[in-house]
């Protein structure tokens, strides 16, 4: 009988170990161990107050990662973990009141990350950090952990101080997922590719990741400008959320397709850099988005011929809990009204855009001369624009056209290409001069 008229709300260790790590894949867990690394960064570029005025803030910060199928390592020189801080703060599942703002435009939200990421990856854990003023180290073997069940701490014990102050995590007996993946020269292909992409923004700012000794070079974003192209390039704080700022630059990347030929549609199929980009302090959460999480719902949806948009939107804040990103960093919250309000404004931009596209296919001679000319520039030399400004061009009469599809033999094809007078003429080439010459021999004037 409960004498105390309670009933028993404990957290479960089984639900942290097992239950929370089942949303999110290795190379999630990865980057939430390499996004304390860049706060860390950000804690001692914080106490000197000079280096936000420079354009590589991070330069001098390092971030090692060592991956195969015994063990994963990651290495920084940023700073460590003030012990009071760890004690106080870091090792807490979940965001503990009174979480230092010491920090500003850090990504570490949500105080879920770490333990996360290292549950899902192994068995045997030890975290080293040094300060300039203390170092100690954290040995965690998870399933003696689990055991106690009414004892959540960890032990730590004292170690040697760094000559570069920093912090190594070390996880050893790894889960099956993570040994099988770890081994894959794809995994770790993958990794690289999103690490360049989604901290381009950091490594372009100077901070160095390695996987495996492999240099990670930053994905840069890039937009056409010229006299008759100028993407929209504008900064300004949310008119509610007075600490958040939000940058949004959008035009052309690339020249947009011709026609739907399927080498061409190959080949733009693995173009992973087109459609919105979302960012929140400077972290991609969004990569190259063509659905309705961003504006391609109803009445807007992707096609073929948008190929070559690209928009970049970022929301900076001092408070990231205020920002749209959910506790992955890999999705949004699509239900934020201040995510809603920008939406509203990438729709303006996206629309423009479109309708350039619908034009330029009357035009196409002259709108490809004028598109080459667009010279491609890092979003950080793009003029300052309010609105995005793309060429129009004379309204020609509009001719409803009809799509002509069939298949025929490949042997006959290339017999038909070599009477025309090139065998190396495309299918499509084939196909037009074949209807080209009908309507010019057989109908009538």
């Amino acid at each position: 009988m409960n004498d105390e008229k309670k009933i028993h709300a404990y957290p479960v260790k089984d639900f942290f170990i097992h239950t929370i790590t089942k949303d999110v894949d290795l190379t999630e867990c990865v980057l939430d161990l390499l996004d304390n690394s860049i706060d860390g960064a950000l804690r001692v570029i914080a106490k000197k107050k000079e280096a936000k005025l420079q354009d590589r803030p991070y330069q001098g910060f390092e971030a090692h990662i060592v991956l195969d199928a015994y063990s994963f390592t990651i290495k920084d020189n940023c700073g460590g973990i003030p012990l009071d801080y760890a004690i106080d703060y870091a090792f807490y599942f979940g965001r503990r009141p009174g979480f230092p703002a010491d920090v500003e435009s850090q990504i570490g939200i949500y105080g879920i990350g770490m333990k996360r990421a290292i549950f899902k990856t192994g068995k045997i854990i030890e975290i080293e950090t040094s300060t300039e003023e203390i170092a100690y180290r954290v040995p965690i073997n998870v399933p003696a952990w689990q055991e106690k069940t009414d004892d959540w701490d960890f032990d730590f014990e004292d170690a040697q101080k760094w000559e570069n102050p920093g912090t190594s995590i070390v996880i050893k007996d790894l889960n099956k997922e993570a040994a099988d993946e770890f081994v894959l020269s794809a995994f770790r292909n993958r990794l690289i590719r999103v690490i360049a992409r989604d901290y381009s923004f950091f490594l372009q700012k100077g901070f160095k990741v390695t996987v495996n000794d492999f240099e990670i070079e930053p994905y840069e974003f890039r937009l056409r400008e010229s006299a008759d192209f100028k993407p929209i390039n504008i900064d300004y704080v949310d008119e509610i959320e007075k600490n958040v700022a939000i940058s949004i630059a959008a035009g052309m990347a690339d020249i947009p397709p011709v026609d739907e030929t399927p080498e061409e549609v190959d080949k733009i199929r693995e173009a992973d850099y087109y459609g919105w980009f979302v960012a929140c302090n400077d972290r991609i959460v969004l990569p190259g988005d063509k659905s309705e999480k961003t504006v391609w719902g109803e009445g807007m949806r992707w096609h073929f011929q948008y190929y070559g948009f690209m928009g970049i939107v970022n929301f900076v804040s001092s408070d990231p809990l205020k920002l749209p990103w959910t506790t992955t960093k890999r999705n949004l919250h699509l239900e934020s009204a201040l995510y809603r309000r920008t939406v509203t404004k990438m729709k303006q931009v996206t629309r423009v855009y479109i309708d350039y596209t619908n034009e330029r296919k009357a035009n196409l001679e002259k709108a490809k001369e004028v598109e080459l000319k667009a010279e491609p520039k890092l979003l950080s030399v793009l003029s300052k624009s309010e609105q995005i400004i793309l060429p129009s061009f004379e309204k020609k009469p509009r001719v409803k056209m009809a799509n002509i599809h069939y298949r025929k033999p490949r042997d006959l094809v290339v017999r038909v290409a070599e009477s025309l007078g090139d065998r190396n003429m495309t299918n499509k080439e084939v196909g037009i001069q074949t209807f080209d010459n009908y309507v010019d021999n057989e109908l009538e004037e």
